[in-house]
């Protein structure tokens, strides 16, 4: 499950970062993995990492590795090992001069990257995480043109790929909630979101940030194991939030095997949800889902919210 404040698609890691639509800036994308120079072992390290920012100085991590060491399992003993398994932010602007960690160290008295590693789950390599907060000191726009880098078990360089803005087409947003047509339940739901659409063809999806208050305060400890669309927030087929008939199902391409839908959930302690670059992929671009409809659930699966999609310059 994606949990928002967060499980994610790719992994079981959870935030509870504030945030607003403004922080829903372009985040940066590594995705062009090479060998280290150098390096001359077998692993070939594939995928893709996203670099959100939360506040000021914090960049939020969001990865999803193939080829990365079958070594860096839960259990591998790598206590005191520097760098193992590793995947870390470096100073560097091209992999040939990588450099160190890239944090600012009049700020921030420790290296924030060295508890930083990824776990892989199989004999090939596979490895995600979601909403890895790391305190850098500095913004996202620093961290544009960075090296990202994949170290193995022993703590050497493996992989190096640079950071660049990922975000693709205009950016939308949800400006308001008002209650969903025909609920009659105690929660009223206030906040907004905003959406950018990452990738295309296929691989596009759209990237959300969001702050709500009023949602279901029992989302993150009521059992929802097997409930449709309990504390979901999701964009559905309809264009119109005043008319129940029409709002529809969850939008995405007919092309995907699996509703991408299906697993995004929030967390709202005290009824305060928050989502910092939640990733989607719907297989459509930010202009397929404009003008639809963001419905929000309860625990029970409930549609108790609803707010339409806008341009974000109009």
């Amino acid at each position: 499950l994606l949990l928002v404040s967060l499980l994610s698609t790719c992994g079981a890691s959870s935030v509870s970062a504030s945030v607003t639509p403004t922080q829903a800036q372009s985040s940066l994308e590594a995705n062009a993995f090479s060998l280290y120079p150098g390096y001359t072992g077998d692993l070939a390290v594939s995928g893709n990492v996203q670099v959100g920012q939360d506040g000021t100085g914090t960049q939020v991590l969001f990865f999803h590795l193939e080829g990365a060491d079958p070594q860096c399992t839960s259990s591998a003993d790598i206590a005191g090992v520097a760098n193992a398994c590793g995947i870390h932010v470096h100073a560097g602007l091209s992999c040939e001069d990588a450099g160190g960690h890239y944090y600012d160290n009049a700020s921030v008295t420790e290296d924030p990257w060295k508890s930083v590693r990824y776990t892989t789950v199989d004999g090939n390599g596979a490895a995600s995480d979601q909403n890895v907060q790391v305190v850098t000191g500095w913004s996202l726009a620093d961290v544009d043109g960075r090296t990202m880098v994949v170290h193995d078990v022993t703590g050497a360089r493996v992989a190096c790929a640079l950071l660049h803005t990922g975000t693709q087409g205009s950016p939308l947003r949800v400006e308001a909630f008002s209650k969903y047509p025909g609920y009659t339940g105690g929660l009223d739901v206030v906040g907004e979101m905003g959406i950018q659409q990452m990738d295309t063809g296929a691989e596009a999806s759209q990237l959300l940030a969001f702050s709500l208050t009023g949602a279901d305060p029992t989302c993150g400890t009521a059992n929802t194991s097997g409930v449709a669309n309990a504390c979901g927030i999701h964009v559905h087929q309809g264009t119109d939030c005043t008319d129940a008939a029409t709002v529809g199902g969850h939008l995405f391409a007919a092309s995907l095997d699996s509703d991408p839908w299906q697993a995004v959930m929030y967390t709202a302690p005290g009824g305060v949800a928050t989502g910092v670059n939640v990733e989607v992929k719907t297989g459509l671009t930010n202009q397929e889902i404009l003008g639809h409809t963001m419905v929000v659930h309860d625990a029970t699966g409930a549609r108790i919210a609803c707010g339409q999609i806008v341009d974000e310059m109009q």
